[in-house]
């Protein structure tokens, strides 16, 4: 099989959608090393995240001629179909919501993560959202086959981009693949100079993710125990930075910004427990590093979280402060619940296998 896949953000995003693009194509090439693999990108540099263009079974494709000297944006509307047809593939898959505006003569998959832009306008600009509504739409329409992160994902679809439910498969992504082995030998909270106990958060510091609420409940957490938010900043870390110096709180909040993301597991590892208050998520990968690393987690009780976490995390009201505290409280002092969590940890993640997610996506292929 031969199979092209839109990776622009695979190369170029070294978050969310460029570690779902990374990982996938990554274990698709290592488990299927029969297929062939074309990745699509308008431009390519090296990176330490790229080793899957290591494997013989991946190609880069790049704009070749006059037309890598047009503007990205253009070769991936008007000339990357032309690059793709050429190929004769047998599947074309977009990673991140798009598929080309012009007829690709093959098969085509989509992976929607999430339609936040839809449910919550008011996170987006206007240009923004009529950008993402028109290009999901279309690729919800054109696509064989539209593969969402989660079940909340799949509901949004067909309830805001009226997508085809016959068309939807529910495929969960996984996470690096340095999440599944133990990293407590490499502690880092020395280097970052973080304290003993803390309360670990990561994810973009903006509306969405909460991070105010959870800083309020910090104040109803024993003294000894400390927030570290790991997180690129929005204008609404400002409103954080506020309400914690008006609080006092500052020598117990650390906001850390442009940390490596190979250090991330020995932070989760090196953290008492792991909060995650976003209103609203397409999947929480978070929620699964956590998980997967070891952490006691507490989470929201809305959108996909409950089903990232399953019976192997504690839930709250993000909109309720005294929520959030309770279930902080109990993973901190509470050795019967934490224990009890742990024992439902490997049952839940085996949902979340790599080796599954791309059994899963495999067979969506070959059923179309």
């Amino acid at each position: 099989m031969i199979v092209g896949f839109d990776a622009k953000r695979a190369f170029h995003n070294y978050s969310g959608l460029g570690n779902y693009s990374r990982l996938l194509i990554h274990s698709l090439s290592e488990l299927y090393k029969d297929n062939q693999y074309f990745l699509y990108t308008p431009k390519y540099k090296s990176h330490p995240l790229h080793d899957f263009i290591e494997n013989e079974n991946c190609t880069i494709v790049t704009p070749t001629g006059i037309t890598s000297m047009l503007p990205s944006s253009f070769w991936r509307t008007f000339f990357m179909t032309n690059d793709i047809n050429k190929q004769k593939l047998d599947i074309f898959h977009g990673l991140s919501g798009e598929l080309p505006v012009l007829t690709l003569k093959m098969p085509k998959v989509v992976t929607i993560h999430d339609v936040i832009f839809m449910r919550y306008p008011e996170y987006y600009t206007a240009f923004d959202r009529k950008m993402y509504e028109k290009k999901f739409k279309h690729a919800c329409k054109i696509a064989d086959k539209i593969i969402t992160v989660s079940k909340q994902t799949a509901e949004d679809c067909i309830q805001f981009l009226g997508a085809d439910a016959q068309k939807i498969e529910v495929g969960y992504q996984s996470c690096d693949p340095i999440f599944w082995t133990s990293q407590k030998e490499k502690q880092l909270s020395k280097a970052y100079d973080l304290p003993e106990k803390f309360i670990l958060n990561i994810g973009t510091i903006e509306a969405r993710k909460n991070l105010l609420n959870l800083v309020k409940a910090l104040k109803f957490v024993d003294d000894d125990v400390s927030l570290v938010a790991i997180g690129g900043r929005t204008p609404y870390t400002l409103q954080v930075e506020e309400y914690i110096k008006e609080n006092h709180l500052e020598h117990r909040v650390k906001l850390m910004h442009g940390v490596p993301f190979r250090d991330f597991p020995a932070l989760y590892a090196d953290a008492s427990v792991f909060v995650y208050p976003s209103v609203f998520e397409g999947f929480g990968i978070p929620v699964l590093e956590a998980l997967a690393i070891g952490t006691p987690v507490a989470t929201s009780n809305i959108s996909s979280m409950p089903e990232v976490g399953g019976d192997a995390a504690l839930y709250f009201d993000p909109y309720c402060v005294e929520d959030m505290v309770d279930k902080i409280n109990l993973l901190l002092h509470d050795k019967e619940t934490v224990a009890r969590l742990r024992e439902n940890r490997a049952e839940q993640l085996d949902k979340f296998a790599i080796q599954s997610i791309a059994k899963n996506v495999n067979d969506i292929y070959q059923s179309i």
